[in-house]
């Protein structure tokens, strides 16, 4: 066999062993119920402190209160990865409209963007105020300018406000309340038990698929392969019920970006098996 290609294919075949291990998770029971969980890379509970048929899937999964048609979402196992970067499309516009909110912090919690530079440096999509109905436009004005527009679950524009980032298109998403700040980039977070030692996932991620229709607020909708739903935990790990039902918002016209970290450790695999492979290589012909 070739020895470049015998190289790639090695090479991809770490990659793949590497990407297993990093997604691999054996899922906890919640720490405030006790409610074995499941699916990944995040771990869900099928019910929180809520009370019954008020997870995830009760809502979005096949028959779900919240599918208007279609199959449903795959809540557990349907899971979009990456999720800790986003930037927005072409057109430069993402819509986003709050789809469900149930947390005692309700009222209170904050949601939005931050800046990969300098998680502090913030701007707000939806206050405490908001409710399921209400949306917000956010604009890429280009050079890490962004605006958004704020309108009532009934389409009345409300507000518009801006902030500057120190990168160009490319942001994270922010969950901000009594129970803390958390961020769509799971490394910037508490800690998780055993589970999650380096950061909890306050926020999982799922892809619109084209052949499910949503209920969002009065009005209903095809889940479109550039949107996607992003539902949040809104207390840090040892009180929550990692239910995830705290706060769903649906975002469009946006795309998840690579983690660099991510890539590398990939990218240094690959070197590293590559480079045992021609060493092993070079000892073979070298002997005798």
């Amino acid at each position: 066999m070739n020895t470049v290609k015998y190289l790639g294919l090695v090479g991809l075949a770490a990659a793949g062993l590497f990407a297993a291990q990093a997604f691999a998770t054996t899922c906890p029971t919640a720490p405030a119920t006790g409610t074995q969980t499941q699916g990944g890379p995040v771990c869900i509970a099928p019910s929180g402190q809520d009370g019954p048929n008020t997870g995830l899937n009760n809502y979005f999964g096949p028959g779900g209160s919240l599918i208007a048609s279609g199959p449903g979402i795959n809540v557990y196992n349907g899971q979009h990865t990456p999720s800790a970067y986003w930037s927005i499309g072409g057109t430069g516009i993402s819509a986003n409209k709050i789809v469900l909110e149930i947390a005692g912090n309700a009222n209170s919690n904050s949601f939005g963007i931050f800046d990969p530079t300098n998680s502090a440096n913030q701007l707000q999509l939806f206050s405490g105020t908001a409710s399921a109905g209400w949306s917000t436009v956010l604009m890429n004005m280009g050079g890490g300018n962004y605006s958004v527009s704020y309108y009532n679950a009934s389409g009345v524009f409300q507000s518009q406000t801006s902030a500057t980032f120190g990168t160009t298109n490319l942001f994270g998403y922010y969950l901000s309340g009594p129970g803390g700040t958390f961020f769509s980039n799971a490394s910037m977070n508490e800690t998780g038990g055993t589970t999650y030692p380096n950061g909890m996932p306050h926020m999982v991620a799922y892809e619109g698929n084209n052949t499910t229709t949503l209920k969002t607020g009065n009005t209903t909708g095809l889940f479109l392969s550039n949107e996607f739903l992003l539902a949040w935990e809104d207390t840090a790990w040892a009180t929550s019920d990692l239910d995830y039902n705290d706060f769903v918002v649906l975002v469009e016209s946006v795309h998840s970006v690579p983690e660099p970290a991510t890539l590398g450790m990939f990218g240094f695999g690959v070197l590293l098996i590559g480079a045992a492979v021609g060493l092993s290589r070079r000892r073979r012909f070298n002997i005798g």
